[in-house]
């Protein structure tokens, strides 16, 4: 089942977009064009997320997300408890 999240990679700034979830994974859409490829369209399998984690910023609450291969992403998710219940039951399981 797919659901929806209103949030904000924060990549050199802060790039508006939305998060999808399903039974694989999340992936940040943004419409913007001036981002690389990789930013517009970043799919994450949560078997390849390591961890993550939440911490407020200002009133903003601010999701890292750690992958195995090293990489760090961080963003604002304007629907932080269904959020990190979705993370938890997937990638912490």
């Amino acid at each position: 089942m797919k659901q929806y999240y209103v949030a904000s990679l924060c990549h050199k700034g802060i790039l508006g977009g939305g998060i999808m979830a399903d039974d694989e994974g999340i992936t940040y859409k943004t419409g913007k064009v001036t981002v690389s490829e990789k930013f517009r369209n970043l799919e994450m399998k949560y078997r390849n997320i390591q961890d993550f984690s939440k911490k407020w910023v200002l009133c903003f609450p601010v999701f890292t997300i750690s992958m195995n291969d090293g990489e760090n992403y961080k963003f604002i998710v304007f629907s932080p408890k269904r959020f990190e219940a979705l993370l938890s039951e997937k990638v912490k399981s």
